[in-house]
């Protein structure tokens, strides 16, 4: 199209409450950066994975771990191991809440906040805690051959004899007390273990005391605290959470060094803080692949799972799409196994899988919505025609949506097909596209084919 210009196809989500202020999405669409030199488009989006059933564990994923190449799921109140493709049983674990797991040199241990269980890798003897120095804990990690635990509800943390979970010493704990709240979860990260409170962090090292091997490392504390105890991941080569302060929550934070640097944007704020989300239910999960790594969001009361990229300091989101609506992908945790990941829903483990277009059996929707094109008199712009320059010749069709109104009511879609399989350089163009003072286009693709944007062009006048 003679007198075209390129418009921003290629974008992050960042979308605000005010639509006139902000209203591109980019959904189940990744920004992707071309290394390649000399190629004329730096970044692209490119299809989100679909998720193809692996496994259904007939009951509630409560946790899944990696340890060592050893897969191991707790599904109900049951600990399986993933041996081959098969789930084998390994031991029964009560309660119905999210579990914390960690292995040591020889040990698997699995807490429930109540009780404590240890697997023997070796024999694969399952066992319950039963020293009398155990007090309960959510959550489990590990550094120089203790495991560390936290006593619910409490400032106080304690550990385990070297390389054994099952001996505890009554004696052999601590307590993070800097700041007058108590500890939420603990991570350990290159041999530094964070202790996160309600509105405080604090960071302990192996000092080698002979009485107590942690101490509080000479350092200022960090003045921000977490939102819940499943909002934090290790990603990026550091600590990656949801953090709070006594001046409010729903900021996502990346700990670099010993300072919290804020890395969420003000629309990603705007939903963790919208009516009816749960923070404090808030879980984060993590993978990377082929130069992408990847931090999602989950909530309840989200409508999308948001998705960081560390790589591009980007965010898009992932949904299904279902009855109309967006649906959060509600993924409880992430694993790598074998070469692939693997992702907890509910009752089921499914594959991340790049080559597939579908979510649970169901089309896989990938959806860009481009920023407001406003022309600088205000007057309005007559729009000739747009190209898209996408995936073609696998088949199946996308969509083009027009808005008026800056993004609030959308017109009807116009298809267009994406050309037969093998016709590979269809061309994809709207024509005769009208005027407006604040024009938004919206392009899907519903069909399970791949779909990925490069770039598109507009005759504009």
């Amino acid at each position: 199209m003679a007198g075209t210009r390129v418009i921003q196809a290629i974008g992050p989500s960042y979308t605000l409450s005010d639509r006139k202020s902000a209203v591109q999405r980019a959904v189940n669409l990744f920004l992707t950066q071309i290394e390649g030199v000399g190629e004329d488009r730096p970044l692209i989006l490119r299809s989100a994975p679909g998720m193809v059933q692996f496994e259904d564990m007939g009951d509630t994923i409560r946790g899944m771990y990696n340890a060592d190449g050893r897969w191991f799921i707790v599904a109900g109140e049951t600990l399986y191991e993933i041996v081959g493709s098969a789930p084998v049983v390994r031991g029964a674990v009560g309660g119905s809440t999210f579990v914390s797991m960690r292995h040591g040199t020889n040990q698997l241990v699995v807490v429930t906040g109540a009780n404590g269980y240890v697997l023997n890798l070796t024999t694969n003897v399952f066992g319950t805690i039963l020293s009398e120095g155990w007090r309960g804990s959510n959550d489990v990690d590990h550094i120089d051959g203790y495991f560390v635990f936290v006593a619910p509800g409490t400032e106080q943390f304690y550990i385990s004899a070297i390389d054994d979970a099952s001996s505890l010493d009554a004696l052999d704990f601590s307590s993070a007390d800097t700041q007058p709240d108590n500890i939420v979860v603990q991570r350990v990260f290159k041999r530094e273990l964070y202790l996160f409170g309600t509105r405080s962090t604090e960071v302990w090292i192996n000092s080698g005391s002979p009485d107590f091997p942690l101490s509080r490392y000479n350092s200022t504390p960090i003045q921000v605290g977490i939102v819940g105890r499943r909002a934090q991941c290790i990603a990026a080569d550091t600590l990656v959470f949801v953090g709070q302060t006594d001046r409010g929550h729903g900021y996502v934070y990346q700990m670099r060094g010993y300072q919290p640097v804020k890395v969420s944007t003000q629309a990603v704020e705007e939903d963790l803080n919208a009516a009816g989300v749960d923070l404090g239910q808030c879980s984060l999960w993590t993978y990377h692949v082929e130069g992408n790594e990847f931090v999602g969001i989950e909530a309840p009361g989200l409508e999308t799972t948001w998705v960081w990229d560390a790589s591009t300091q980007q965010w898009h989101e992932r949904a299904k799409w279902a009855a109309g609506a967006w649906q959060a992908l509600d993924i409880s945790a992430v694993t790598f196994y074998s070469g692939a990941h693997y992702a907890a829903k509910g009752s089921k483990v499914f594959t991340l899988d790049q080559s597939a277009a579908t979510i649970d059996g169901e089309n896989m929707v990938r959806e860009r919505t481009w920023p407001h094109l406003i022309s600088p008199s205000m007057e309005p712009t007559l729009f000739r025609g747009l190209e898209l320059l996408c995936t073609t010749g696998y088949g199946g069709n996308v969509t083009l949506e027009i808005s008026n109104d800056g993004g609030y009511r959308w017109g009807a879609p116009l298809i267009r097909s994406l050309g037969v399989t093998g016709r590979f350089a269809e061309r994809i163009r709207w024509l005769g596209l009208g005027a407006a003072n604040d024009r938004v286009f919206r392009v899907r693709c519903s069909d399970a084919v791949p779909f990925s944007i490069y770039a598109a062009t507009l005759d504009a006048a």
